[in-house]
């Protein structure tokens, strides 16, 4: 039986529950996907109800989901997104925000956050999210979960609403490392190895805070990192510049947004919410040279963080600039506040990096995520780190 949506998570008025195709890794194990998966039968939301009304029933379900109910797991809804996946916040204009439950005046962070406050709240046992531009990560922080955003085509997208096709990736939170590793083993067909990472490198620049108290909480878990007995380095991620990284990530998603959902959104832009639309809005600007020289950029900085962070190589970062923001921010505070968060999120977008962001720390009460980026393909080592750093 599906729970009690006491957390606002899961999509109004549709009641999924689909059993698992036979037992396996994951019984009896229950969880949720976000409404940009296709779910045979049902329509395929992308947060939008003018979108949802106006397309048919997904015809099959996602390759991604099919892992889990092929392994026993068993399907409990769809969960809130922010509208076509496009925000960090996880305010949702027609469904209403998701509960953050560690921090019930501050948001949950986007666009995953239906599927955060289903874990958080504890009315699944884990749940399938998408990170574009920090859409796992984000709400992992912010909510107090584990969370990873797998290696860029690691895990089938079909099936899946797409945003930008070139960043987009699968993602799962969870309440714990162990069920992260659980679920990774299935999700990435393998089992997590050991933990044997090479070296930790600490982006210094990404602790940089000026507030004191945080300041404190950053110095004691580098200190704290000691007891590990593995080198640590030290690195700036903001050379080149994270202006640099941002306006790549931007120029290259709003394009291919664009190509992939500019007719329909332009007929219906009044049909979504002011922060939503007034983003919406700018994504034709780009023009297609401007993409292609972002692309040539992409490749440049994809090769400077190949050299830095090589396989079996470990970063090290806050994986937001702090705690989650309250929530009921004017428009201009909600823009402010997504471009410093992209400073944190954006490296593992551009350069289509696994990070998984673990709950090790807090500030004035609420959760403040630690992550772990490592090269292309190492999503088991960063979940294996998960279960070492997680136990400090």
């Amino acid at each position: 039986m599906k729970p009690a949506d006491t957390c606002n998570a899961f999509v109004p008025g549709e009641m999924i529950t689909v059993k698992p195709n036979r037992e396996g890794k994951l019984s009896p194990l229950t969880f949720a996907v976000k409404e940009v998966y296709d779910v045979k039968g049902f329509v395929t939301g992308a947060g939008n109800p003018t979108w949802k009304s106006m397309h048919s029933e997904a015809q099959a379900t996602a390759p991604a989901v099919e892992l889990l109910l092929n392994e026993g797991a068993t399907l409990l809804g769809k969960t809130i997104s922010d509208e076509m996946a496009f925000s960090l916040d996880g305010e949702n204009f027609h469904y209403g925000t998701p509960l953050n439950s560690r921090c019930r005046q501050r948001i949950p962070g986007g666009s995953s956050s239906g599927s955060a406050a289903a874990v958080a709240g504890g009315l699944v046992d884990f749940a399938l999210g998408t990170d574009t531009a920090g859409s796992m990560r984000i709400p992992a922080s912010y909510c107090g979960l584990y969370s990873i955003r797998t290696t860029h085509g690691a895990i089938s997208m079909q099936g899946v609403h797409p945003l930008a096709q070139s960043f987009d990736a699968a993602g799962w939170f969870a309440r714990t490392p162990e069920m992260l590793a659980r679920v990774g083993s299935v999700m990435l067909g393998s089992e997590i190895p050991e933990f044997n990472a090479r070296r930790l490198i600490i982006a210094r620049d990404l602790f940089e805070t000026a507030y004191p108290a945080k300041a404190a909480k950053y110095h004691a878990f580098i200190r704290s990192l000691s007891s590990l007995n593995i080198e640590i380095a030290e690195a700036e991620l903001g050379k080149p510049d994270f202006t640099t990284w941002i306006e790549t990530l931007r120029c290259i998603q709003w394009w291919e947004l664009n190509q992939a959902h500019g007719e329909w959104i332009f007929r219906h832009l009044n049909d979504f919410g002011a922060e939503i639309r007034g983003r919406l809005e700018k994504i034709p600007s780009v023009t297609r040279a401007e993409m292609e020289e972002k692309r040539q950029v992409r490749k440049q900085l994809t090769g400077w963080m190949e050299n830095l962070l090589p396989p079996g190589d470990i970063m090290v970062f806050p994986t937001a600039p702090g705690i989650a923001p309250l929530r009921g921010r004017s428009i201009d505070e909600a823009r402010a506040s997504r471009l410093n968060t992209l400073r944190h999120t954006c490296i593992a977008a551009v350069a289509g990096l696994p990070q998984v962001s673990l709950p090790l720390l807090e500030n004035d009460g609420c959760p403040l995520g630690i992550s772990v980026m490592g090269a292309r393909g190492q999503d088991g080592l960063l979940i294996a780190a998960a279960r070492v750093f997680g136990k400090e």
